[in-house]
């Protein structure tokens, strides 16, 4: 059995127009911080269960304006099964598939009545989840290359919600692939990790009319570390750093993603 406990924290203070910045007039931000808390129960060698509970802070502000809102609380709830293949040339393969449960609260996004032409831009949408029951599969794979000394990995993952809740808003699909390696750094309690990652996520719709918010192509680079404090327990962080973005429309990114976490295993 596994515990953890995470963070990430992303400040979202600039904005881009594709891959070119753009005026911010409003000098709006959006700061977020979201607790995730995981727990893994290995049932066999091979078969496990995992659930995830995210808890997400997020608060925009516009100094402009004088512009401030905030939510907070449970967002969605994630249940997952994983099953360990068979391995395969030494590589050790693990796919994943389960739901996304709709726990998070949601409102009716409020919409600029100025706008024409089908086109919809959220003034204010307290979503703290997507209000459907979202597949979600994924892939992992790892491998001990260079006489065990390293740990090459990669995985797929994605989330494929089906339909509008109950609002009318059908949040965008998201897929991610990544790639990197590992390795001990000077003692066997220090890992250090390097990964690189493509994210792409879908514009969100209302009553099938693209919302002109969120949507995009992010190519991130991540150095993180594994430090093990004592038998069983492990302090994790990481930074993703994109280096590449294409977003589908003129909106706020931040430079970094800090994501921190401690694991727990019995």
């Amino acid at each position: 059995m596994k515990v953890g406990a995470w963070v990430v924290v992303e400040r979202r203070t600039e904005a881009f127009d594709g891959s070119d910045k753009a005026p911010n007039p409003l000098q709006e931000k959006t700061s977020i911080t979201v607790p995730v808390f995981t727990f893994d129960v290995k049932l066999t060698d091979n078969f496990g269960l995992q659930a995830g509970a995210t808890v997400p802070d997020v608060t925009r502000t516009a100094q402009t304006v004088n512009f401030r809102e905030n939510f907070a609380g449970l967002g969605d709830t994630s249940v997952l099964a994983w099953y360990r293949l068979p391995k395969t040339h030494g590589w050790n393969t693990m796919v994943n598939f389960g739901v996304s449960l709709p726990t998070g609260k949601t409102e009716t996004p409020r919409f600029r009545p100025e706008l024409k032409d089908g086109n919809l831009v959220p003034m204010s949408r307290l979503q703290r989840g997507s209000g459907t029951v979202d597949p979600i599969v994924g892939v992992n794979v790892d491998r001990r290359i260079y006489k065990g000394n390293f740990v090459t990995f990669g995985s797929v993952a994605a989330r494929l919600p089906r339909y509008e809740n109950k609002t009318g808003l059908r949040t965008g699909s998201s897929s991610e692939v990544n790639a990197g390696v590992a390795r001990e750094v000077f003692t066997h309690r220090l890992v250090g990790i390097a990964r690189l990652g493509w994210l792409h996520r879908n514009q969100d719709t209302f009553e099938r009319t693209p919302v002109l918010v969120g949507g995009g192509n992010w190519i991130y680079v991540t150095p993180g570390a594994t430090v093990r404090i004592l038998q069983g327990i492990n302090l994790q962080a990481d930074v993703k750093i994109p280096v590449y973005r294409r977003l589908a429309n003129t909106q706020l990114d931040s430079r970094a993603v800090l994501q921190l976490g401690i694991s727990r295993e019995f």
